[in-house]
């Protein structure tokens, strides 16, 4: 049972969003009580962690409204949760930076994103707005203008990007869970260096409408939790009451029913223990009575190259007039990169998308035989802040074309992706294991997740910085 005695403060930040829903549902708890103990540790662990932009007090007032409807009204899945939005997703209480100065103050709106409504119908209430990678154009969110956002589990390393913000917070306590977006990774990627669980939907299945954009043909809107259940339990409200309880019927599916699929590319030139980690997973499926086959995906060669020109081409032209009008306004790496853009001929976009072809048809054809393809999430460790190069095994790479190698192809084929903790390095960092399946079919990316982590643990771990608070 969660209570809000101090000593029991930690165990409340880490209590899953269901478990608060039903906590306060049988008045257990107060959703007065669970938000104050959400401001108090944002309060104490945000000067370090910098997960935060922005911190709504007005989610105090919200709570005390929510607890008289305790009782009297018919609660939603989400009732008095504590949950927050990446800084590009549009709210009608105050402006939205997208992580960037060049919208002045930020982008104000007159009505909250249509995802956003949908969670506070669902009873969600929302306590703040989380740092990112300036204009979500980045992978490790170092951010100019706000200062990067740190990993709980060592503040050396980077929490990847670009919903670094969102990942961190869910990690280390400040909120149950969090909204980011992913256009070429930028979910699962903090998802696996912060060591929490983080879904990308299928492609406009949660409506992007009024979150600034990065790349429209390939942007994705989706939840960070520290579940898989969790995570079905964000996606079913951002969908709808009725896709919200067919998700959840479909999580006690038998793991004998699903078929895995095991392709080199996702498993290919790993650091050591990343790679040790993954295998070990499969063979949890294998050895729980699940179908576990090779899958042949060479078409997957080239998808981060491809997904490169697709997200950068439509990213300058959306921001090509405050490039040309106001340069400065950007920090200067995400405006070189920016500007990479207009060098990118009509060539360059036509093999983007012959390849973006090529990757669907390749999805399509594997998932007749299999339901889920399991492999790596990132293929190296989180690198320390401000260091650009990679080295695994020989092979030195940068930051950039190393941690969206494996989960751009996800987004060029617009199939759902879930990300979940499969272990941890000996120097303490998570690890992350990335299932994929069929357009439509996040329930079953969802069901093997949550079998996983019935089975493990990984995702009960909590950073020590957390206990700080």
């Amino acid at each position: 049972m969660l209570n809000s005695a101090t000593a029991d403060r930690d165990v409340q930040a880490f209590a899953s969003a269901a478990h608060i829903a039903r906590a306060i549902a049988a008045r257990q708890i107060s959703p007065v009580e669970v938000i104050e103990a959400t401001l108090h540790r944002i309060e104490s662990l945000n000067p370090e962690l910098n997960a935060f932009l922005a911190v709504r007090e007005e989610a105090l007032a919200e709570a005390r409204e929510a607890e008289r409807g305790v009782g009297r009204e018919r609660l939603g899945p989400l009732y008095g949760v504590p949950i927050s939005l990446k800084d590009l997703i549009l709210t009608r209480d105050r402006p939205t930076t997208a992580g960037s100065r060049i919208f002045g103050a930020g982008v104000t709106s007159t009505h909250d994103a249509p995802v956003v409504r949908r969670l506070k119908r669902a009873g969600a209430i929302v306590v703040g707005k989380n740092n990112l990678h300036e204009l979500a154009l980045g992978v490790t969110n170092l951010n100019a203008h706000f200062g990067p956002a740190r990993n709980p589990w060592d503040r050396a390393p980077i929490p990847g990007g670009s919903s670094g913000g969102s990942a961190v917070a869910v990690a280390a306590g400040m909120g149950a869970a969090s909204v980011g977006s992913d256009t070429r990774g930028s979910i699962r990627i903090p998802a696996a260096c912060c060591g929490v669980t983080g879904l990308k939907p299928t492609y406009a299945l949660v409506p992007t409408e009024g979150v600034i954009p990065l790349a429209r043909s390939l942007d994705h809107v989706g939840p960070i939790t520290r579940s898989a259940e969790d995570a079905a339990l964000m996606l079913g409200a951002m969908v709808g009451r009725a896709a919200g309880r067919r998700l959840a019927e479909a999580l006690d599916r038998p793991i004998t029913k699903i078929r895995f699929g095991v392709a080199e590319y996702f498993l290919n030139d790993l650091d050591p223990e990343i790679a040790r980690s993954v295998l070990e997973a499969i063979e949890l499926f294998r050895r729980a009575g699940a179908i576990v086959v090779d899958v042949s995906l060479p078409e997957m060669e080239g998808t981060h190259g491809s997904s490169a020109v697709i997200s950068l081409s439509e990213a300058v032209t959306y921001h090509d007039q405050s490039l040309r009008e106001n340069p400065q306004g950007f920090g200067a790496a995400v405006r070189e990169r920016l500007e990479t853009g207009y060098r990118l001929s009509a060539v360059d976009r036509v093999r983007a998308e012959r390849k973006q072809a090529e990757v669907v048809a390749a999805f399509d054809r594997v998932f007749r035989d299999v339901d889920v393809i399991v492999g790596a999430t990132i293929p190296t460790l989180p690198p320390p802040i401000g260091q650009d190069a990679v080295r695994i095994h020989d092979r030195e790479s940068t930051v950039l074309a190393e941690l969206p190698r494996l989960t751009a192809a996800a987004n060029l084929a617009g199939v759902p992706a879930l990300s979940v903790p499969c272990g941890f390095s000996t120097a303490g960092l998570p690890i992350g294991l990335q299932l994929m399946a069929a357009r439509g079919r996040d329930d079953l990316v969802l069901a093997a997740g949550v079998h996983y982590q019935r089975n493990t643990e990984w995702q009960q771990r909590r950073p020590p910085f957390a206990e700080l608070a």
